[in-house]
């Protein structure tokens, strides 16, 4: 996975005799990805039957320049791809030789540095015929992979999807969404784009994307949803076109950054849940004062209904990844990773501050000099609370994902 989670033994284990119930008791409780690997390199026979009862593994978080820390043990680990790396989900985006690669434990995919508008309609082509005009344009800027990749999505081995930040350094952005087959011959990303009522073809503004029963599902800015077809991602349907209530302190005219919108799939994956949180309008904005709300996907009959409860689950919601993990037990964890919370990148909150009026209380401070630290709301008593992390220095115009070690 790129990570150095360091040295893991093979040779005999020094408890021979231990139970693998036991074992396998131990091993759960360990929340930390680096020290469940460490302990299931020494028992070896039980680890694989063991994995299928183990709560799931609390994320990393990114400190910049291939540096991730634990948010369950605070164990720092160092990416061996160099500082130029980004991690959407399991995998990480990384530069060598002049061409980029996204990897994650038990595969490596090229990827292109170019890009190419869908300029025909490819409905009617076939799976793997990239279509569209010749003419392509730079991936990358000199701003960097993470500044215009907002999100790629690996839907299979033979195809990725990606939200673009098309115009990335300019006033107004695009977000696009492109997508890539490996191994078909494909030099570049499509961008995907839509024929309007009028004839004219435009890309909306996708805010996230999720694979769900088979389809790619897209939200744009209104909260309308999309559905893309694996097989044809051209081939469009629109499933949900009404966006639901204004969120408390947000009126028709407040300043559209003050919203954010993620899409999660739940941890059974049987519902998609559409996140929307935002900071009200105030004088002065403490760290504290955060309305969220969650709505589940109706398809059936094409509207987002709200939801209260999230039948125990951890959301873990970012631009690049978002992710819904079964709730474990207080006991196994302790109180930060109870069930029925959302964690929030503290740096998504402080991109936010910046452009109001902060309050200066000593936790709003560390948000906004760039400590890293992620925010818990409780679903279940409406509060937010800050969690900074430990052992980390200050740093100018930080920027965070969190990161999910497999294998």
């Amino acid at each position: 996975m790129g990570i150095c989670l360091g040295k893991t033994t093979t040779s005999r284990s020094p408890w021979p005799d231990l139970p693998p119930d036991l074992a396998a008791l131990i091993i759960s409780r360990l929340p930390s990805h680096r020290d469940r690997l460490s302990f299931g390199a020494v028992f070896r026979d039980w680890r694989l039957a063991a994995r299928q009862e183990l709560p799931p593994a609390m994320p990393c978080i990114s400190l910049g320049r291939g540096a991730y820390q634990s948010i369950a043990d605070g164990k720092v680990f160092r990416s061996s791809h160099g500082a130029d790396v980004t991690s959407f989900g399991s995998y990480l985006l990384y530069k060598h030789s002049r061409r980029l690669f996204l990897r994650d434990s038990s595969s490596t995919i090229e990827i292109p540095r170019d890009h190419h508008e869908c300029a025909d309609e490819c409905s009617d082509r076939g799976a793997h015929d990239p279509c569209g005009s010749k003419r392509t344009w730079p991936l990358i800027p000199a701003e960097g992979v993470a500044f215009t990749m907002r999100k790629v999505l690996v839907c299979s081995s033979s195809l990725l999807v990606a939200i673009l930040n098309r115009d990335a350094g300019r006033p107004v952005s695009a977000y696009c969404l492109v997508f890539f087959r490996p191994g078909t011959g494909q030099l570049s990303w499509v961008l995907l784009l839509t024929t309007n009522m009028y004839g004219y073809k435009h890309g909306y503004k996708y805010r996230d994307i999720a694979l769900y029963r088979g389809k790619i599902f897209a939200l744009i800015s209104s909260e309308q949803l999309f559905t893309h077809e694996i097989e044809q991602p051209c081939r469009v349907q629109h499933v949900i076109k009404e966006h639901t209530p204004l969120p408390p302190g947000i009126g028709p005219s407040s300043p559209k950054f003050l919203v954010k919108y993620y899409i999660v799939v739940s941890s059974d994956n049987r519902k998609l849940l559409m996140v929307r949180w935002n900071i009200p309008h105030a004088a002065y904005v403490h760290h504290s004062k955060m309305n969220l709300q969650v709505f589940e996907a109706d398809l059936e009959k094409r509207q987002w209904l709200e939801v209260n409860d999230l039948d125990g689950q951890l959301l873990f919601l970012s631009r690049t990844c978002s992710r819904a993990l079964a709730g474990s037990s207080t006991e196994h964890y302790g109180q930060t990773f109870r069930g029925n919370r959302v964690f929030i990148l503290g740096t998504d909150w402080a991109r936010i501050r910046r452009r109001l009026n902060p309050c200066t209380c000593h936790d709003c401070e560390k948000l906004g000099n760039g400590v890293p630290s992620y925010c818990v709301y409780d679903m279940t008593s409406g509060k937010l609370s800050l969690v900074s992390l430990r052992r980390t220095r200050r740093r100018k115009n930080a920027g965070s994902e969190w990161f999910f070690p497999s294998g």
